[in-house]
């Protein structure tokens, strides 16, 4: 009995020795041997990883990329002068442009470039800027007496200017400090933009003063349209061309915007995180206020006259490269005397023709017709019917001369002239006649005597 009792639980151990090896040897196969990770092991079977979840799952697709701004375009290059853009360009470049001013200076010069960089290869930028520099603090950067310097040695074909951010600062002289805003204030800062307009106007080409953008700062982006209030005015009193850029960074109530539309259509960031400098995008929408001016001095050159030419250009294949260039603020036909004008003495206008273009007078009236306003009315000239010209009368109506007596040209003497009244006064009068309807179509009946209204 005891024996009995011992080989049975000999068998149902051997039985539950092969039911755990059967489980354990596909779960060997799928979570393969690995030593690497000793913490992992399954304690009761070494050499074999404990998986995380022994519950089969969905594997999760991978999160796609998170959609950003293109990248930038490859851009312009800009030069540190005319000589260093001649010594690295492959090409020679015919434009040079000087931008002068501060950072935000120095970001439109960047712009310029790219702005050139495809449509434009001929027109070089360089750029001479300092950082925090301004018209205020003389001591830190004097830049109308740098500026001769500067721009001595440079091959230049216009001169960008864009300074005045750091100038919301106390003036001193003489005398002392003075507040911005000040009457005095603003007669020092007149002076000294005055003195940088024109020592960048003695180099002899055209000079472009840029405004200033707004900013992030309250009373930075309140004080500024002062300073381009005198930047316009001094600009244009001394023959330089202002640009505004204001309203490009501004939205419908005058506010700062760090996110606005570009120049390629669509939404995109135009000021960096401090609130005063430009994006990419942004330098080059400020340099689309500028190219404008820029391109319209240069076609003013030789590379692309505003007059007509005389006639287009052949290629040696005998093609024209181009037709006659028309400008669309000038006359391009002939000019001659309009209609209404006095005419010329050697000219034979007709009669009736200067009677009505010249002095304005109306044309004769026709009988019958709608624009025929006379009372009593006159006889109407009808068809011919059957080799006969009938003449039609209202009742009540005032015998008037043949239509061909009135209609008779004027004679050229005055003995034609009697004969011709004599002739019509001498004519009897015709019969009044009227068109009654019947059967075979309207028919032409003379009134007779008898029966004429008294």
């Amino acid at each position: 009995m005891a024996w009995s009792a011992i080989l049975r639980s000999i068998f149902a151990a051997a039985i539950s020795v092969g039911v755990l090896a059967a489980v354990a040897s596909p779960a060997q196969a799928q979570w393969p041997r690995d030593d690497r990770f000793f913490f992992l092991r399954d304690p009761f079977r070494p050499g074999i990883q404990a998986p995380f979840n022994s519950f089969p799952r969905e594997v999760r697709p991978p999160r796609p990329a998170e959609i950003g701004p293109p990248p930038e375009p490859e851009g312009g290059t800009i030069y540190g002068s005319s000589e260093a853009a001649d010594k690295h360009r492959a090409t020679q470049a015919t434009h040079y442009v000087i931008v002068i001013g501060d950072s935000l200076a120095d970001q439109l010069a960047q712009g310029l470039a790219d702005a050139f960089f495809e449509e434009r290869p001929e027109i070089a930028i360089a750029k001479k800027t300092r950082g925090s520099s301004g018209l205020v603090r003389a001591d830190f950067y004097d830049w109308p007496a740098q500026l001769p310097a500067l721009l001595e040695n440079e091959k230049a074909n216009a001169i960008v200017v864009m300074l005045g951010t750091n100038d919301r600062q106390v003036l001193r002289d003489q005398a002392g400090q003075h507040e911005f805003r000040t009457d005095r204030w603003r007669e020092l800062y007149v002076q000294r933009v005055d003195a940088m307009i024109a020592a960048a106007r003695a180099k002899g080409v055209p000079v472009i003063v840029v405004g200033q953008p707004s900013m992030q700062n309250a009373r930075l982006h309140a004080d500024l349209p002062y300073i381009n209030e005198i930047l316009r005015e001094r600009a244009q009193a001394l023959g330089a061309i202002y640009v505004d850029i204001w309203d490009g960074f501004v939205n419908e109530a005058e506010a700062f915007v760090f996110m606005g539309p570009a120049l390629d259509g669509q939404i995109r960031r135009l000021r960096m995180g401090d609130g005063v400098h430009f994006s990419r995008a942004g330098a080059r929408k400020v340099a689309h206020y500028v190219e404008r001016d820029l391109i319209r001095l240069f076609d003013q050159g030789p590379r692309g006259p505003v007059v007509p030419r005389e006639g287009p250009e052949v290629a040696p294949s005998g093609r024209p490269i181009a037709g006659p260039v028309l400008p669309l603020t000038q006359p391009s036909g002939p000019v001659g005397q309009l209609a209404g004008g006095e005419t010329p003495k050697n000219a034979s206008a007709d009669a009736m023709a200067t009677r009505v273009l010249v002095e304005g007078m109306p044309t004769e009236p026709v009988g019958g017709r709608a624009d025929d306003f006379r009372w009593p009315r006159s006889a109407v000239t009808v068809a011919p019917q059957e080799g006969s010209a009938q003449k039609l009368a209202l009742p009540n109506a005032t015998p008037a001369a043949p239509t061909a007596a009135r209609a008779a040209p004027p004679a050229s003497s005055s003995a034609a002239s009697a004969a011709a009244n004599e002739t019509a006064q001498k004519s009897p009068a015709p019969l009044p006649t009227v068109i009654t309807p019947s059967k075979n179509g309207p028919q032409i009946i003379t009134v007779p005597e008898a029966n004429r209204a008294r």
